[in-house]
């Protein structure tokens, strides 16, 4: 068979396609675009509704709504929406329209059409109803509700409530509930573990609503989140420790009558746990290396800082026996010799090295590597040639008469 034979055969299958989409395009309506996207340009037509005024479609609606026919009233409230955008029944209708889908189950597309309501219709009655109804689809998710594919639950998002908030926020900044719109958004970070995004949300709260109930939540949520960061994970940060009690103490300082306050004691104590037990585990380090001037500095700074812990009990108990075993000016600290400030700033750098190795979880090289061997100081640099040493004068020279000249003078 030559070229030309095959070439035929599909020439007549293209021309075929190709009449067929002329056919399709001259019986298919015309698509133009809208803010919504294409749509159909001929009306929307709705065989439920007979023709007559918008009042009365909407009427037809709410009848068919409080009937329990929810399909026909999805399709008579969107019928209204959308070829009466610019009527007195519109907004109502578009809030219709968002309710019954809620209702039947269908959180995505009802979120979007109150979306669509709140942003044409600002002055509707029933702006608060409708963003409180977007919070609670938001706050499904949050919960754990799964995403759905093509009606199929996928898995829980805590990234679509996170959006969700958001996009409330965004046409809803001053409503009553946003408030607590800002304080879910920073729940949906914090669960996804974006901890300093989650804090600059709760702390959104504080700034931009602080007459609001949701204050004290927020308050305690910054403190809590920076006590995870601090507790949690492969590396301790006693800064977020630190920062977690500073909040804490605000929030019980603010806020005296919340709810939380006896939680906030409770996580405040933990800390101080965790920290007493950091600090004794650096001592034993330096007791177990025979470095006993060093531990007993961490042994005391336990039963300072910690004088009511079961850790402070343990090191005095064990400083009383290496005071037995040693004496006490094996364990006397002070300085033995003038140091540089170069060489005060390194030990200070190495012992920071040291207790940070000692740690449960330090995963870093070796004290022995750290450490090293001590550099010695430097030799002072003596004069070569006693000439160029001027002596100090015993006493004062005589005062001279302003009149009279130095023996520099020309």
């Amino acid at each position: 068979m030559t070229i030309t034979g095959h070439i035929f055969p599909f020439r007549q299958r293209l021309l075929k396609c190709l009449s067929m989409i002329v056919l399709f395009a001259g019986i298919s309506p015309s698509l133009h675009a809208e803010s919504e996207g294409l749509v159909k340009s001929q009306s929307i037509t709705n065989s439920l509704i007979s023709s007559a005024t918008a009042a009365d479609q909407l009427t037809a609606a709410d009848a068919l709504a409080d009937s329990g026919d929810a399909q026909n009233a999805i399709k008579s409230y969107r019928y209204i929406a959308r070829s009466s955008p610019k009527s007195a029944e519109a907004p109502a209708a578009q809030f219709g329209l968002a309710k019954q889908l809620k209702q039947s189950g269908s959180f995505d597309a009802a979120f979007k059409e109150y979306q669509t309501l709140l942003q044409k219709y600002p002055q509707t009655k029933n702006f608060e109803e409708a963003v409180a109804d977007q919070i609670d689809i938001a706050n499904a998710y949050l919960k754990g509700m799964k995403v759905k594919f093509l009606g199929i639950p996928l898995a829980s998002s805590m990234e679509k409530s996170e959006e969700m908030y958001a996009a409330i926020l965004k046409v809803s900044p001053y409503s009553k509930h946003a408030p607590v719109t800002q304080f879910n958004l920073g729940l949906a970070k914090e669960k996804q573990g974006k901890a300093q995004e989650a804090i600059a949300a709760y702390q959104k709260v504080l700034d931009k609503y602080p007459n609001s109930s949701a204050c004290a939540t927020a308050s305690y949520q910054i403190g809590y989140v920076y006590q995870r960061l601090g507790m949690t994970g492969k590396s301790q940060d006693l800064s977020a420790l630190k920062e977690s009690q500073n909040n804490y103490q605000d929030f019980l300082l603010q806020y005296p009558n919340s709810e939380k306050v006896p939680q906030a004691g409770l996580n405040m104590k933990s800390m101080v746990s965790k920290e007493s037990g950091d600090t004794l585990r650096v001592a034993r380090f330096y007791d177990f290396n025979k470095e006993f001037k060093a531990s007993s500095i961490y042994y005391n700074d336990v039963i300072r800082r910690f004088p009511q812990s079961e850790d402070a009990t343990v090191a005095k108990t064990r400083l009383d026996e290496l005071k037995a075993l040693y004496g006490e000016d094996a364990l006397r600290t002070g300085q033995e010799r003038p140091e540089t400030g170069e060489r005060l700033a390194e030990r200070r750098r190495l012992q920071a090295q040291v207790e940070s190795s000692a740690l449960a979880n330090y995963d870093g090289p070796p004290r022995k590597e750290i450490v090293g061997e001590e550099v010695p100081l430097p030799r002072p640099e003596m004069k070569g040639n006693m000439r160029d040493a001027n002596p100090i004068p015993l006493q004062e020279p005589p005062v001279q008469n302003p009149d009279q000249k130095t023996p520099l003078a020309p």
